[in-house]
């Protein structure tokens, strides 16, 4: 299944390529006159929402679950993991794999990935299967079987991904800051999980979780594609509508409110393969109207080789000849609640650490001090408005996107705001939420060594 936590490391691979500082990208006319998301409920709670769209004769059927890493018992660390997995793992009416098996006969293909905030489940296939795919996703909320066997496989699977993160010093690196950053939040972990917790997981532990979490009144069915709202509200009655509402499921981040940061904390952690010094701050939640700012500062400091950080500590200083930092990058890591914006150096020698965390501090208060050139922010937007174009190119894309939207917001189609609220933002606006969100006094400072050669 496709990963999300830690997919933010990309920023230390260079991925984000800078875009041409130009006019705005042209956005397809599929995409900025994309159909109203049609919405409803059922009458256990279950949320639905729904976009035509005519561009093939596909659909996405996607089950969105409010229930994602920091949800968890801080003691079981990688519950929420464990479901993207066991969910294709047989029901009372359905053989374990058969719903990939199937899905893959008709031409489709399926997708499930778990987070911080939810877990979601996709099928995509041809149009005429809307009903058949509504249903195998109805049996799976409330029918999932807890045998031992089942539990031990995909427990081992989950714990082989754990060791492949292990394996990664950018992984363990940005883990560190995050345990660092939040002392009461949930944020403090990823989705991926813990191997102690997994092993100390119970078939009882992960049957209660399920009870309380894959409810449908904590659930949104979304589907885009080549149907009518008529026809998934009636695929959604019957097959979804049986199942009884549950109680509200308790929201332990809720009563963990993280406290403000007032002073800047410092941690050196074991030595790893490179050095690797980060400076995270914390941000507001999703929905909060500075995270469109918040993200082109970001993009600015640290996305692309043209960006702030990549040229103060890439390129090789007159003097030695020799760069500061072999990679560097930064990226908003934007979440329901809280989130944080993390920006990296990563060197050789240990000896440089204390100058690449300077220079992350100094190019920081540059863009707080003066705020971006008019090139740097159209550049930026740029590239968030291309992303966005690129995302929702797929009826799988736009299903995403509405997703994300309810879990962040509350509201599916709050995305379609996302590119006039981009273009909105000035240089003075990226100028002030630098100042006022990435001080110094503000920031939390890991630093990993390299170790000796």
């Amino acid at each position: 299944m496709r990963r999300l936590p830690l997919a933010r490391l990309v920023i230390v691979a260079g991925l984000a390529a800078a875009v041409p500082a130009a006019a705005a990208p042209d956005v397809p006319k599929s995409v900025g006159k994309l159909p109203p998301v049609e919405t409803f409920a059922l009458a256990n709670g279950l949320r639905v929402a729904v976009l035509h769209s005519d561009a093939a004769p596909v659909v996405s059927v996607q089950v969105w679950y409010h229930a994602g890493s920091k949800d968890e018992r801080p003691d079981r660390r990688g519950t929420a993991h464990m479901f993207e997995h066991m969910m294709f793992k047989g029901t009372a009416h359905v053989r374990a794999d058969a719903y990939t098996q199937a899905i893959n006969a008709l031409g489709g293909y399926v997708n499930a990935a778990t987070d911080e905030d939810a877990t979601h489940y996709v099928d995509t296939l041809p149009a005429d299967y809307l009903d058949f795919a509504v249903r195998l996703e109805a049996e799976r909320m409330r029918s999932l079987l807890f045998r031992k066997d089942m539990i031990d496989g995909e427990r081992a699977v989950v714990k082989d991904e754990l060791r492949q993160q292990d394996s990664s010093p950018f992984a363990r690196g940005l883990l560190g800051c995050l345990a660092v950053s939040y002392l009461k939040h949930p944020y403090a972990w990823t989705a991926t999980g813990n191997a102690k917790d997994l092993d100390a997981a119970s078939a009882d532990d992960l049957k209660k979780f399920y009870d309380t979490y894959y409810q449908p009144n904590n659930a949104m069915l979304v589907v885009v594609g080549k149907v009518s709202a008529s026809d998934v509200k009636a695929s959604a009655e019957k097959w979804f509508g049986a199942i009884p509402k549950a109680a509200d499921p308790p929201r332990p981040a809720a009563a963990a409110q993280e406290p403000a940061q007032t002073a800047r904390r410092r941690e050196v952690a074991e030595p790893g393969p490179i050095g690797i010094t980060l400076v995270g701050w914390h941000i507001p939640p999703a929905k909060d109207k500075d995270i469109y700012a918040l993200q082109l500062a970001s993009i600015v400091l640290g996305a692309g080789e043209g960006s702030r950080l990549k040229r103060r500590l890439k390129t090789a200083d007159p003097k030695t000849k020799l760069p500061l930092a072999v990679e560097a990058g930064m990226d908003a890591i934007v979440r329901e609640d809280p989130g944080m914006t993390i920006a990296l150096g990563a060197y050789r020698d240990a000896a440089q650490a204390d100058a690449v965390e300077a220079a992350i501090f100094d190019e920081v208060g540059k863009l707080a001090a003066k705020g971006p050139t008019g090139d740097e922010l159209r550049k930026a937007k740029n590239q968030v408005q291309s992303g966005f174009v690129f995302s929702l190119e797929s009826a799988q894309g736009l299903g995403e996107a509405i997703g994300r939207s309810w879990i962040f917001t509350g509201n599916p189609s709050s995305f379609l705001r996302d590119l006039d609220e981009v273009e909105k933002v000035s240089a003075a606006d990226v100028q002030r939420v630098a100042k006022q969100y990435l001080s110094t006094d503000h920031a939390t400072v890991v630093v990993v060594p390299p170790k000796a050669r």
